[in-house]
């Protein structure tokens, strides 16, 4: 009966998408633009200057509005858009009142822009306003450029493709140029003249300011994007690039002897290749062989107190490319693909409104794969289906299918997903049900949810089953553009689950709250209580912030206290991270009284010889043991890469060990 149930919500949701039309989730309020697509026979020269005559007969994005207040914005924008056979050109003037506060920081391509001045241009090329078709470019005062591509590409500048932006500050503000070549986008192949959504944004650090052309509203709302119309882009050619690598070292290993532990030094040469080839113009097959995933360097675990296993991100370049498209949520956690001998993905368009994304990976010891497709219903709607498969040679198959829609009307919205998996003879499911308030100052979420106890899914990351629950959560934020108050963020959730004879699992309540001032200070005060099984927890946690928006110059420190799973516990930590004359340098550090004491201190170094060359080290001290490394690194950019690494990135302990690794894209 619980099955039937539950194919039945997927079923209706899936039925109510497909009968929603398009325009129902608009926001009335909001004007929709459009820029007619003017061919230019004299692209400009990318230097940040607006003096070329394209620009002159070239249509105008104006109009900025602030997200926040509804209003035109204070500081106003000017935007041009113009294109040829080759490239799409974008340029902007950024008003502002004050240039001299124009904040300005990061200067290395494809990194974090955050917490400084920038212009977005964004482009959905298939018209379909879903986040998954949307590329966006952008720039900050210093011509620092940060690209995402609708499929998720990994941050090798061939394979992102090589665009341009030029920036310049001026009197009365600042001034960008781009050129992005059609390359580097997925695009209708078309021989009549279509329609892209468009949209320019901008953010000023000073203000806390974010500014679009067509607003979407603190919300986002991507069916509000403006309108390029009658552009005709021109035929995708397709392209095979190859990236081979290279890697030689050397290390010293113990081993014994009798009693006696000696040393010895163990030679390693490997190689290995990736491979990038369009099938079609918008679907990509990459192929990797022999891997190297040990001189990549992973996020590290905390030591904070949890009752389940803790999930870390995973830094891996072969899992970012096209993880926009066959990406699951929890139900593929990559981390636990380990060791791959090779593998391969197929993603892209098969339809306007259809995506699929497939990953398989081959290693003696497992093979698995993943398949997920996506189906635009309107542009406020999508359904997924999505299948894994896990082998070992010494047990079962473990398979998992999974069903889940989302529909969005103005504000609320509604989504339901359905996953089942198989094992040998055991089988068990696991749904979920939430429904959504997203409005400009208050949000809210209420949702339900079921895993059953057989419920197997070796690729993916749940931590426990057997439980049906619930939740409800509500947040209100606002912000303000002037006055000691930046912005505030207050919110509580109430979580309930029982095991599947009805023992109580969770209970849990917390409360949260951020401010931020205008002066660059941060204040956040939580506590969360309940009782997870038989123990119970009330921690109180206390923490401030100075030079908030800085990600290179920034203080923070915490304290935790109270009770977590009937023991009093006390944690300290704090970051510093500081930048001068090239320098950077970031110490983490956390020491924590419970069950036992234990403590980590991460400290990590870096100097710029250029935006492309730097030598960096990282050091992690902890109970566990301790361990450090050094590299020499030029990645990041065009031409080829090398990376020369003393010690292992990843290890608990100091390994002396030298490597050395080329990368070339052709």
């Amino acid at each position: 009966m619980r099955v039937s149930q539950n194919i039945y919500t997927i079923a209706l949701i899936i039925t109510l998408m497909s009968n929603i039309p398009a325009t129902a989730a608009q926001n009335t309020q909001t004007v929709k633009k459009e820029l007619p697509a003017i061919k230019t026979e004299q692209p400009p020269t990318i230097d940040g200057v607006l003096n070329d005559v394209c620009w002159q007969d070239a249509p105008q994005a104006i109009g900025f509005t602030d997200q926040r207040t509804e209003k035109p914005a204070k500081n106003q924008s000017v935007g041009w858009l113009i294109y040829d056979d080759a490239a799409i050109y974008v340029g902007l003037h950024l008003y502002d009142d004050s240039p001299d506060k124009i904040v300005a920081r990061q200067t290395k391509d494809q990194t974090g822009i955050g917490g400084e001045d920038w212009v977005s241009f964004s482009l959905d090329p298939f018209h379909t306003h879903q986040f998954s078709d949307r590329n966006f470019f952008m720039t900050n005062p210093l011509g620092t450029k940060y690209a995402h591509l609708a499929t998720g590409r990994a941050a090798k500048s061939e394979w992102i493709g090589l665009w341009n932006a030029a920036a310049k500050i001026v009197q009365d503000g600042w001034v960008v140029e781009m050129e992005i070549p059609w390359q580097v986008l997925d695009y209708p192949n078309t021989t009549e003249p279509i329609r892209m959504g468009i949209n320019l944004d901008r953010f000023q650090q000073r203000t806390g300011e974010r500014s679009w052309w067509c607003n979407l509203g603190v919300q986002e709302f991507r069916e509000n994007d403006g309108h390029w119309i009658d552009v005709l882009p021109p035929p995708r050619k397709r392209e095979l690039k190859f990236l081979p690598y290279l890697i030689g070292g050397i290390s010293e290993t113990e081993t014994s002897v009798g009693a006696t532990p000696r040393s010895r030094q163990e030679y390693t040469a490997r190689a290995g290749a990736d491979l990038r080839y369009e099938v079609t113009p918008q679907l990509r097959l990459i192929g990797t062989a022999n891997p190297d995933f040990d001189n990549i360097e992973q996020s590290v675990e905390g030591i904070d107190f949890s009752y389940s296993e803790r999930y870390v991100g995973d830094r891996r370049p072969f899992f970012s490319e096209g993880g926009n498209v066959y990406n699951l949520g929890n139900l593929f956690y990559s981390r636990r693909i380990m060791d791959m001998d090779g593998g391969l993905k197929l993603f892209g368009k098969v339809a306007k409104t259809t995506s699929v994304g497939t990953l398989g990976n081959y290693h003696r010891n497992n093979q698995n794969f993943i398949l997920r497709a996506k189906q635009s219903l309107t542009a406020t709607s999508h359904i997924i289906a999505g299948f894994l498969s896990h082998h070992r040679p010494d047990a079962d198959i473990n398979s998992v299918g999974h069903l889940s829609g989302n529909v969005r009307l103005g504000k609320l919205s509604v989504g339901s997903s359905f996953t089942q998996s198989w094992e040998g003879e055991a089988d068990g499911r696991t749904g979920d049900v939430n429904l959504r308030y997203n409005g400009s100052l208050f949000q809210s979420v209420l949702f339900g949810y079921f895993v059953d106890p057989d419920f197997v899914n070796n690729l993916g990351y749940r931590p426990f089953t057997g439980l049906r629950g619930g939740g409800l959560e509500g947040i209100i934020s606002n912000e303000w553009r002037e006055g000691l108050i930046r912005s505030i963020f207050v919110g509580a959730n109430l979580i309930a689950a029982n095991n599947y004879d009805g023992e109580l699992f969770q209970r849990d309540f917390s409360v949260f709250s951020n401010f931020s001032t205008h002066s660059d200070y941060g204040l956040s005060i939580n506590w969360h209580g309940g009782r997870f099984q038989e123990f119970t927890d009330s921690v109180f946690s206390i923490r401030l912030r100075a030079r908030t928006s800085d990600q290179f110059n920034n203080v923070n420190v915490s304290y935790n206290w109270g009770e977590r799973a009937d023991k009093r516990i006390h944690r300290f930590s704090g970051n510093l991270n500081l930048r001068a004359y090239g320098f950077t340098a970031g110490l983490s550090s956390s020491i924590q009284w419970h069950f036992e004491t234990r403590y980590q201190q991460i400290l990590t170094l870096s100097y710029d010889f250029t935006p492309a060359l730097s030598l960096g080290s990282r050091l992690i001290w902890q109970k566990d043991g301790f361990n450090i490394y050094f590299a020499l690194r030029r990645s990041g950019y065009a031409g080829t890469d090398f990376f020369i690494i003393l010690g292992d990135p990843n290890d608990l302990e100091f390994k002396q060990r030298l490597v050395a690794k080329v990368i070339r894209s052709f």
